[in-house]
């Protein structure tokens, strides 16, 4: 006796169906994850700039060689959360 069971995947997974609002903030929730990622690579590119800077132009912003470096090597993902 070999019977094959038929699966409906609508009875596993059911699927939702989205009004309006949901797929509105649905959208504001990819919308501020692209923006945040866009601020991480923001934050890195920053972060890898500074040792770019020779030392006087570290004088005028109040860094030294030693915390420029020290900040270039903080991953990108460990942000203060200020806002500009």
């Amino acid at each position: 006796m070999n019977i094959k069971a038929r699966i409906n995947p609508e009875d596993v997974l059911p699927r939702r169906k989205l009004n309006s609002r949901s797929r509105l903030r649905a959208f504001f929730e990819l919308w501020r994850w692209a923006r945040q990622m866009d601020r991480l690579v923001q934050l890195r590119r920053e972060r890898s700039q500074l040792l770019e800077l020779s030392d006087h132009q570290l004088r005028d912003i109040g860094l030294t060689r030693h915390e420029a470096a020290r900040e270039a090597r903080r991953h990108f993902w460990d942000d203060i959360g200020w806002r500009r």
